[in-house]
């Protein structure tokens, strides 16, 4: 049996499944209560105990203080805080008191009189173990974590997927620049057209303080110049209130009152730094259980949620949002297997909320982009509270030195759907002009289980000829001001009525799918209305997907068309691989004939690193036309670029885009742009190496990589990919765990060790193999390895000289040394075999050991 085996996965052996036991057991630092090893398991022929594992005999060793480590909780990661071990370096303990046990969410109603005693003060350090039973603590100080084990009926429940504050990292003091350039160049005609333009977004992080801005730079040929500034602005969290202020350049959510940009201050809600199960709506479901039972949700028959309650009532309140409707199914399962159902209405609106949450925001500056000589300051302010599972308040206020406007709702949440009505009022006044009026809306949702059909949207809308919203109103003023007010409000487009619809149906048993929707919105100004309509249907047959549409648009300028779409896809291959090339077709009707459009696209490569889209099309004046394009990530940047010919003229294009950051240990840079929350991770030996899940973004040379696309306030897994390492390189981990805030660059440090791997066969002078489970430790006193079994010892060394000590027990004769010198490996040499004798009498016969032979990773060693 071969004790010592090579894995290519993982760059290294793995030992047999005894030896690692033992060795795992032997290397155990700090353990969670008195540790003893039995001797007796490791004496030899003649009966006599060869190695000395007193060693690793005793109490969990920590020198006392104060730590603070992240804390994992059943193993998840929820929070990192403050620990204190007492005692002294031969027998110490962690202490926990009741705030830390606060932080672990623990129940302590179920705690018996001793332990609550133990935590109002009797104790000075109170022991995990003493105070809940069944419970395990571990510290490992060199990775600051400490993982704690409560059984679950001593824990109160927590909200899915939460991540308290105090672990949310702002990262690192960073200057960040996300770059999107486009070159491009058309000939038509004998004529020549060049335009450049390059999108750009920067920020500078200093703690949980934040810089944003954005703009665009711009050339062509024929106008110049110039670069535009979209925002600038400063913003950070104030996680105590859920929520974000930010100073400078945004612009509004748009969901009470329409959107618009200002540059001033605001406060609002961030509901980002809520878990997931809290966000949006979802019902609170409540019940009753007679024994420890089973709660199962499903919503159109798919289990959404399961959990264990025990006896009494109980509520659910932190279900994932999945959707506007669909009516929830509630099945309690008892300890004696019987079942009790029950059913529990859910349709949303965009205005629900859960019951006890609450969003607001308050804005406060001077408006812009609005092409107005005198852009005015304003004032706005939304509330929404949910009161009960089936209602939520809502109002608002908006003011201006000439306008006001207050909105004041409700929705509700009904078995027959969910409704919202609010009414808006505005009041306008400026010089003689006043103008007063009232807008009326509704809206409603609805899934129908028997039909499976989704009303996912109907709105209506009523305005009075006065009512005038913020951009007509601040237009007037503009208007009034320079005395260019002379055709009354009529100027304006001010809507009457405005209704549209949205529908959906599942034809079922693999029939398709089939929708519609539509508006219509008519003007107090205008007899006449615009109209647009849009009805679909969609299938797949095997591999092949194909649909077919038809939309029908009417504008208030009496112009009217009709067009038809029909389209199908299928892989060009006999699998759906990532690797396989789409092909589509599209063909288009309308008044002015008919076009189509062939095109093939997919990604290629090993890392999926180049995209490719290849296409020709025939227009509706039977004029034809063709287009490649592609991207390809490089280790630093995307490069783009297109070439399109048809009739008359030919196009091509060039792109560059890309992310860069400047931190305290130099620059790094990235394929992908527009980040907004990233990690840097940090190798030095890793050069190279690919992080998983993240095409095209490896450790450059220093050993650096952006990570793009985090999530931020949750827990986000960021891995190293081991494969293609060289053979000399191990990392002490593959993977961290980090919850970034909003617009973090945070930074993970990846531990890593260089050397020679080595496979020794040592022996006693009198040819016997080394005591198993001897230490092995270099010249400087540090652990190498430990002795397996056949004497072998199995060390990642550096390159050069160095002096191995050998030691199974606690007197010099239990002991032995030898000297080794290694020298650079050549790229066909992994692994380096020699044999040795480790001799503990006579130093003079200390042997000096020349390298031998080159192990095969599929070599028998045994």
């Amino acid at each position: 049996m071969d004790v010592i085996m090579y894995n290519s996965k993982i760059n290294g052996f793995k030992l047999s499944l005894v030896c690692t036991s033992i060795i795992i057991g032997l290397s155990t630092t700090h353990a969670l209560a008195d540790v003893y090893f039995n001797p007796d398991f490791l004496k030899d022929i003649s009966g006599q105990t060869t190695v000395d594992v007193s060693r690793f005999n005793g109490d969990f060793h920590i020198l006392p203080g104060d730590y603070t480590p992240d804390i994992y909780l059943n193993g998840q990661l929820i929070d990192r805080a403050r620990v204190t071990v007492r005692g002294d370096n031969e027998a110490s303990q962690l202490c926990f008191n009741s705030a830390l046990l606060t932080r672990l969410n623990l129940n302590t109603t179920r705690l018996s009189e001793e332990s609550m005693a133990a935590l109002e003060g009797r104790s000075e350090c109170p022991h995990l173990e003493t105070l809940i039973p069944g419970s395990r603590a571990y510290l490992n100080v060199s990775d600051m974590r400490l993982d704690v084990s409560i059984p679950q009926a001593y824990l109160n429940q927590a909200a899915r997927g939460y991540v308290p504050p105090s672990i949310w990292s702002y990262g690192e003091k960073a200057l960040y620049l996300s770059y999107n350039s486009t070159y491009f160049e058309q000939r038509s005609q004998g004529d020549t057209h060049q335009s450049f333009y390059g999108d750009m977004r920067g920020k500078f992080n200093l703690g949980a303080w934040m810089l944003h801005h954005s703009g665009a730079y711009s050339w062509d040929d024929r106008s110049g110049d110039r670069y535009n500034v979209f925002a600038t602005n400063l913003q950070r969290d104030i996680p105590a209130w859920e929520s974000r202020v930010l100073l400078g350049d945004a612009t509004t959510s748009g969901d009470l009152f329409d959107s618009f940009s200002f540059r001033g201050i605001r406060l609002a809600t961030a509901e980002q730094m809520l878990p997931d199960s809290l966000r949006g709506y979802a019902p609170v479901v409540r019940g009753i259980a007679r024994t420890n039972a089973k709660v199962t949700i499903k919503q159109r028959d798919r289990v959404i949620y399961e959990t264990s309650v025990p006896p009494g009532e109980f509520a659910i309140e932190d279900l994932y949002p999945t959707g506007y409707s669909g009516d929830l199914q509630v099945m309690v399962t008892e300890a004696d297997g019987s079942r009790s159902v029950f059913s529990v209405p859910f349709s949303s609106v965009a205005e629900l909320l859960r019951p006890g949450r609450t969003n607001y925001s308050l804005t406060m500056g001077r408006l812009r982009n609005l092409n107005v000589s005198d852009e005015p300051y304003v004032f706005q302010g939304t509330w929404k509270r949910g009161i009960s599972n089936t209602v939520t308040a809502y109002a608002g206020v908006m003011a201006t030195d000439f306008y006001y406007s207050g909105v004041l709702g409700s929705a509700l949440g009904t078995p027959v759907g969910a409704f919202a009505l609010d009414i808006t009022g505005a009041s306008f006044g400026k010089s003689m002009y006043e103008k007063n009026g009232v807008s009326v809306r509704a809206s409603y949702s609805k899934h129908i289980a028997t039909t499976n059909s989704n009303i996912s949207l109907a709105a209506y809308r009523f305005s009075s000829s006065g009512y005038l919203d913020l951009h007509n109103a601040v237009y007037l003023a503009d208007k009034i001001e320079h005395n260019n007010f002379d055709a009354g409000f009529d100027v304006f487009d001010r809507p009457r009525n405005r209704i549209s619809l949205t529908l959906s149906q599942d034809l079922g048993n693999k029939s398709g799918q089939f929708y519609v929707s539509g508006y219509r919105e008519n003007y107090w100004n205008n007899t006449n209305s615009n109209t647009q309509y849009q009805a679909g249907y969609n299938n797949t047959y095997k591999w092949l997907g194909y649909g077919l549409a038809v939309s029908r648009t009417e504008t208030r300028n009496r112009d009217k068309e009709t067009q038809y779409l029909l389209n199908f896809s299928i892989p060009l291959g006999s699998g759906r691989g990532l690797h396989t090339p789409n092909l589509n077709s599209y063909t288009t009707i309308n008044k002015r004939g008919t076009s189509s459009q062939l095109e093939v696209s997919g990604v290629a490569g090993k890392h999926d690193l180049l995209n490719y889209n290849v296409s020709a099309g025939r227009d509706a004046d039977n004029s034809y036309s063709g287009n490649l394009s592609g991207a390809y990530k490089f280790d630093d940047a995307t490069l783009s670029g297109s070439f399109s010919k048809g009739k008359d003229y030919h196009s091509y294009s060039a792109g560059l885009s890309g992310s860069v950051v400047a931190f305290s240990d130099g620059i790094v840079t990235s394929p992908y742009e527009g980040l907004n929350t990233m990690a840097i991770i940090s190798s030095k030996n890793a050069a190279g190496a690919r992080v998983e899940g993240y095409a095209g973004v490896k450790l450059d040379s220093r050993g650096y990589a952006l990570v793009p696309y985090l999530t931020p306030y949750r827990i986000n897994n960021v891995a190293i990919d081991p494969k293609g390492l060289p053979f000399d390189v191990e990392l002490d981990t593959t993977s961290q765990q980090i919850a970034p805030a909003q617009g973090a660059i945070v930074k993970l440090n990846y531990a890593s060790h260089k050397g020679r791997m080595v496979l020794i066969r040592a022996t006693t002078q009198e040819g016997d193999a080394l005591p198993f489970g001897a230490s092995v430790k270099d010249s400087k006193g540090e652990d190498v390895g430990v002795v397996a079994q056949g004497g072998q010892i199995y060390a990642r060394l550096n390159v050069g000289k160095d002096r191995l000590n050998i030691n199974w027990g606690n007197k010099q004769q239990f002991s032995c040394t030898f000297d080794i010198d290694l020298k650079e490996s050549s790229p066909e040499k992994n692994i380096e075999r020699l044999n040795t004798v480790c001799d503990g009498d006579d130093p003079s016969l200390q042997q000096t050991l020349a390298l031998t032979q080159y192990v095969s990773p599929d070599t028998d060693l045994m």
